[in-house]
């Protein structure tokens, strides 16, 4: 499964088998492993104090789950961006749609057998298509929406769901500034800047090479 995926996400995205374990899958094993850890705690009530107009008594809050999920996935970390909040959906209790990225047909298509293969369908789907599909999600009455991707789509989206109410979880792309503070050590600080930077530009080459290749081999032929 691990060597499927990986090879799914190089064939969309030009990656290498082992950036794309540690970009994407080492990220989502180590978030699920976290959440299983913690999940007993956070399902437990929490007491909270009791306003003197209604006591005596005693007051908590109730973690339950939302109902029925959609999340959408970025093209960019196709396997992350859809598991990893599709992860947390499932561990508080609720039914989710997966829509996988059209952009990445390989990644869509392995996402898509795999949660179909061992997520019960009686409560968790996958829904792959092209733009006019999640358009039509996105008009649905779900009780939450989960997005990742461009400040202009989760514009439009956040701009669907509010016809119904639908609250929106949207963590978009946009500029992130790297402030370094003057206690910091330059030597670290430069390091850490630098890998990131590195790593942005490889995966956005590699997404641009992967392009040309597939353009040039339709003029082709």
């Amino acid at each position: 499964m691990k060597d499927e995926i990986c090879e799914a996400i190089g064939k969309d995205l030009g990656r290498g088998m082992f950036y794309a374990y540690i970009s994407e899958l080492h990220l989502m094993i180590t978030e699920i492993e976290h959440t299983m850890a913690h999940l007993k705690s956070w399902m437990e009530p929490k007491l909270v104090d009791t306003p003197v107009a209604v006591g005596p008594g005693s007051s908590y809050v109730k973690a339950e789950p939302l109902g029925v999920v959609l999340v959408m996935s970025a093209w960019n970390y196709p396997v992350y961006t859809l598991l990893g909040p599709g992860h947390q959906v499932i561990a508080a209790g609720n039914c989710c749609l997966f829509k996988p990225s059209e952009v990445g047909p390989h990644c869509c298509w392995v996402l898509t057998k795999l949660i179909t293969k061992y997520l019960d369908q009686r409560f968790y789907r996958a829904v792959p298509g092209q733009t006019e599909v999640a358009k039509s999600l996105v008009r649905m009455k779900f009780d939450m929406l989960v997005f990742t991707g461009s400040t202009y789509k989760g514009k439009l989206i956040a701009a669907a769901a509010a016809e119904h109410l639908v609250p929106c979880v949207l963590e978009l792309g946009g500029k992130s500034p790297a402030i370094i503070d003057e206690d910091a050590d330059p030597e670290m600080a430069a390091n850490k800047v630098l890998f990131e930077k590195i790593q942005i530009s490889v995966r956005f080459a590699s997404r641009r090479i992967t392009s040309c290749a597939t353009n040039q081999s339709s003029s082709g032929s």
